[in-house]
């Protein structure tokens, strides 16, 4: 206990003499159960949102070594191996993979920024001189001095960076680089880096971090937050070192730590200033905004597990990466309700997609997936079972939160977010959120009432037995 995320890998596997071995454990922030304290592993990968760092650290967990054997078995391997090598070939020669593998994750930031989907001094500015050196790009051309990739992967989406002192680190993802970067009001890729890498160490989770100091920063201007409560630190924007010291307070639990360590939510709360928060259901928004890319808007209010992105990257549908043999069609980036079929479609693949635990920026095609699938376990299926297997997942989430409380009030959008921009690449645009809303209920055949799924579509998907008492 009390050793960093890093730490502790090299610990575990000096101690297992495991060759080979891979360890995901916690860090302070789990031992000290943040609600958003994270899993990491390897190269600063992580299972970041939601709090699973505090789950292990109320466990006693500080960390699991694990190495396999043997092979994992495959229905029918004759098959199953021609179509994994032409799938990763294909995956090399796709545009996206280009991108991602050149410029990482952040590789859309400055277009991003561009669209006014890039989210500036909390979501409260449409423009902010020097957004776009916190993008892949900048990266590139200042501190990036390699690749990494996960096991087995073509892309290599992640990056090596060297800052001033000469050590090669894990570079920063876009959610990093705008969390710490024009969210906060700063503008410099390193120092996104080495708050990033604060994070992981400490073990929190990057989005709701930068997302709950942002808050601080805003309800600090906005005269709701007062030096005294801010312990002397001076919360405007700009400021790296008010940033730093904001996460090592929130990890020990100190002065204003002590309410960044409950999150947005309830952080706004304390300060009679709910409506600033820019969260869906205690979960803080990742740096997508909806009013860049409306059907971000859908997305966030009606995720599972609160505003993610992961549920659903509509963001770049709507930029143009829809395919037509999942019933996608192609619609503007603000428009409204008669994009509502294409997000509940496109949050059924994603489903499905997460239920592989394949990665969303591996852009292989529908059919291709629903090959490899069959072959490794020895299905028939077609790409209509694929995805009313990802809307039957779907529904049955929905139907798990309705048991545990969640109610059509829920399914909602942080105030400020409902407002448009003056400036920048969304201004003037005002997110038809209810009408979007009522579509997308519709598309779904959820009771508008109650957004329960109707019992003709729990029928319809064979899910009628669940909550017949509810």
């Amino acid at each position: 206990m009390g050793l960093d995320t890093y730490q502790i890998q090299d610990a575990l596997k000096k101690e297992t003499g495991l060759s080979g071995a891979r360890v995901l454990g916690i860090g302070r922030a789990g031992e000290a159960q943040i609600p958003y304290a994270l899993l990491l592993c390897d190269h600063g990968r992580v299972a970041g949102r939601t709090g699973l760092g505090a789950v292990l650290g109320s466990k006693n967990v500080k960390a699991l070594a694990v190495k396999g054997s043997g092979k994992v078995p495959v229905y029918d391997a004759d098959a199953y191996a021609p179509r994994r090598a032409d799938a990763n070939r294909a995956l090399k020669a796709d545009p996206m993979t280009s991108m991602l593998s050149s410029l990482g994750s952040a590789g859309a930031a400055d277009y991003f920024n561009y669209l006014g989907e890039q989210p500036k001094k909390y979501f409260s500015a449409g423009v902010l001189d020097g957004a776009d050196n916190n993008s892949g790009a900048s990266v590139a051309e200042t501190i990036l001095v390699g690749k990494s990739a996960c096991h087995a992967c073509v892309i290599a989406c992640g990056r090596v960076v060297r800052l001033t002192d000469g050590e090669k680190r894990k570079g920063p993802e876009y959610e990093t680089l705008v969390g710490f970067g024009p969210n906060l009001g700063l503008t410099d890729p390193s120092i996104a880096t080495r708050l990033g890498e604060l994070c992981d160490r400490y073990g929190l989770d990057v989005i709701s971090m930068s997302g709950s100091i942002g808050l601080a920063y805003r309800l600090y201007e906005l005269g709701f937050i007062t030096s005294q409560d801010s312990g002397g630190l001076q919360l405007t924007w700009g400021n790296a070192s008010a940033a730093e010291q904001c996460i090592h307070l929130t990890v020990n639990r100190q002065g204003l730590g002590r309410l960044l360590a409950l999150g947005s939510k309830k952080m706004a709360e304390h300060f009679g200033a709910a409506d600033e928060a820019i969260q869906v259901n205690g979960l803080e928004l990742a740096y997508h905004d909806p009013r860049g890319a409306s059907g971000m808007a859908i997305v966030y209010a009606t995720s599972p597990r609160g505003a993610c992105h992961n549920q659903s990257d509509y963001f770049l549908a709507d930029i143009g990466q829809v395919d037509a043999s999942l019933g996608l069609d192609f619609f503007d980036r603000h428009a409204g309700a008669e994009k509502a079929l294409n997000v509940a479609r496109h949050q059924d693949f994603r489903t499905v997609n997460n239920a592989l635990v394949l990665c969303m920026f591996a852009n292989v095609p529908p059919e291709t997936m629903v090959g490899l699938v069959n072959a490794a376990c020895g299905y028939d299926w077609s790409l209509a079972d694929f995805m009313r297997s990802g809307e039957r997942a779907w529904n049955l989430k929905r139907l798990i939160n309705i048991r545990l409380g969640l109610t059509r009030e829920n399914d909602t959008l942080p105030k400020p977010l409902l407002e448009a921009y003056t400036d920048g690449g969304a201004a003037g645009y005002v997110i038809p959120f209810a009408e979007m809303m009522a579509a997308y209920y519709v598309a779904r055949s959820w009771d508008a009432e109650t957004g329960r799924p109707t019992q003709q579509k729990l029928l319809e998907l064979g899910l009628n037995w669940v909550g017949k008492d509810r």
